[in-house]
């Protein structure tokens, strides 16, 4: 963890997500402090991921 990396900010988070009306809530949050890439490997398993569930017939998961 990051030198100054504020754990508030994951609380923070979860109360916009949880004020968020309904259907507007997104599918995944990111918090990264050490700014390690996740936010953008995320995007890319969340589009495999979906593609995959579409091609085997399962796209109602989603």
């Amino acid at each position: 963890m990051p030198e100054g990396a504020q754990p508030e900010t994951v609380a923070d988070a979860v109360v916009n997500i949880v004020n968020a009306p309904f259907g507007k809530r997104p599918f995944r949050v990111v918090i990264d402090p050490a700014n390690d890439g996740s936010a953008v490997a995320f995007p890319v398993i969340d589009r495999v991921r979906e593609e995959f569930l579409h091609r085997i017939g399962f796209a109602d998961l989603l």
